[in-house]
């Protein structure tokens, strides 16, 4: 599952995802992070025997948890399949299909947002 994880101002400090790793029985990856003292979200890929009691210990703890099925979303009415996208994905999940046409694998997707920068019809975005 990834899931956005926002932190508020009173919490930042906490020793939370650390807990979180050493307390249940999951593998959890940080994809994207932007956490200040003012607070901050996080872009995690998490699964595992215990991830329904880990989402659980994280709502406790006061992180707001956003699944997400999506981490870029393409416009397909923009979208001219240039390609130039694809010379920028750090992890080659957008690749051209066999008609040429330009596909997002989401379950590689990292949500890095190269890809926006590179779109010269912004066809493409990264969820929020």
């Amino acid at each position: 599952m990834k899931a956005w994880l926002n932190f508020s101002p009173s919490i930042v400090n906490k020793t939370i995802i650390s807990d979180l790793i050493k307390n249940f029985d999951i593998h959890f990856n940080i994809l994207r992070a932007d956490i200040t003292p003012k607070g901050g979200k996080m872009l995690i890929e998490m699964g595992g025997n215990q991830s329904e009691e880990a989402i659980k210990f994280l709502e406790k703890e006061g992180i707001q948890l956003t699944p997400i099925k999506k981490v870029v979303k393409k416009d397909e009415d923009k979208c001219i399949d240039c390609g130039a996208c694809m010379s920028l994905c750090p992890v080659k999940a957008i690749c051209p299909a066999d008609d040429w046409t330009v596909d997002v694998d989401d379950k590689l997707c990292i949500g890095c947002g190269f890809c926006t920068f590179s779109c010269p019809t912004r066809a493409i975005k990264v969820t929020e």
